[in-house]
This record gives structure tokens, C-alpha cells and sequence, in this order.
């Protein structure tokens, strides 16, 4: 392995300031540093803004991941936690749509809290169990996209089932008491 500079611009934007670093499990703790970046983020100023900070950090970690792999010789070493970064913000974003709209429909409390968690954890499984396309897109594609790619697969598995568990919420609330 080549020597990697842990003070240099790729080396902390793909493993998320070191977040990735942490063991057991960097891409949880990856998933968790991007997570509180992201709910800072979006208490300053809305879900559109983090998803516009997803996309940027997307195309970015595609250009730090490539270099470090290069240097590396070595394809998605587990502390390269940019793309999990990526994909949090995604899912963030969507969920700021998912509250707000049940806010419109009267549901507040802990609803926030609960469909952060529940998002979380159905990202952590998609995204280390690799089912279906996520496991396709993890094998087969190369490089830097590869790394950033079953990532937001996984970001789209983890938005479907959301919006499945929400649509159960909803006729359960509406229909059932």
C-alpha cells in the first residue's frame, strides 16, 4: 500500500474528516458522521440544501476516491466512507419531504426522529447486506463510480421501503384508529 497522506484534501473527504477510520464498522461510523453533518446542515436551512450538498459531495468523492484508489491499488477499502456521506444526505433530503408532508396531515412528535432512525437502519442493512442491484453495481462496476454507486442504490432501496413503511403509517392512522 502506498503511503497516503492523512492531512491531504482526499484522504479526509473519503474518509469523512476520519469518520471512516473508526472500527468496528467504518462505514456505520462513516454513515453517522455524514448523518450529523446533514441534520446540521438541514436545521440551518431546509432539505434542498442538503440535497444539493448530497450531489456535490457525490461528485466529489467520485475525483478523491478515484486518486486514492490509484494511489492505493486498491478497490473500496472500507475506511473510504464518502460514498455512505453521499448517501445519507440523499436520504436525509427525501425525508425532509416525507415530514413535511405528514406535517401536513397533522403528524409531528417524534415523527422526525423516528423516520431519521428507521432510515438509518434500513441504509446500514441495503448497504452491507448488498441485495439485489446493490450487490450487481457493488461487483461489477470499477472504480471510483463503483465505490460511490451501490451506494446510492442502496439510497433508492432504502427511499422505497420508506415510502412503503409511510404508506402502512398512513392506512394504519387513517383507516384503523
Amino acid at each position: 500500500m502506498a503511503a497516503l497522506n492523512p492531512k491531504s484534501f482526499d484522504f479526509q473527504l473519503s474518509t469523512w474528516f476520519g469518520s471512516g477510520l473508526l472500527i468496528p464498522a467504518p462505514g456505520t461510523w462513516g454513515t453517522i458522521g455524514g448523518l450529523i453533518f446533514g441534520l446540521i446542515l438541514w436545521s440551518l436551512t431546509n432539505g434542498f440544501f442538503v440535497f444539493i450538498a448530497a450531489v456535490i459531495l457525490f461528485f466529489m468523492g467520485l475525483q478523491s476516491v478515484e486518486r486514492l484508489e490509484k494511489k492505493l491499488k486498491n478497490h473500496d477499502p472500507s475506511f473510504i466512507v464518502i460514498d455512505e456521506v453521499a448517501a445519507i444526505l440523499l436520504i436525509l433530503s427525501f425525508n425532509s419531504l416525507m415530514i413535511a408532508w405528514m406535517g401536513s396531515l397533522g403528524v409531528g412528535g417524534h415523527f422526525p426522529t423516528i423516520v431519521n432512525t428507521v432510515t438509518f437502519l434500513l441504509f446500514r442493512y441495503f448497504d452491507a447486506k448488498k441485495p439485489g442491484y446493490i450487490g450487481v453495481a457493488d461487483r461489477n462496476i470499477k472504480g471510483a463510480w463503483g465505490v460511490m454507486m451501490d451506494d446510492i442504490i442502496a439510497t433508492l432501496y432504502t427511499i422505497g421501503a420508506s415510502i412503503l413503511l409511510l404508506i402502512v403509517f398512513y392506512f394504519l392512522t387513517v383507516f384503523v384508529g
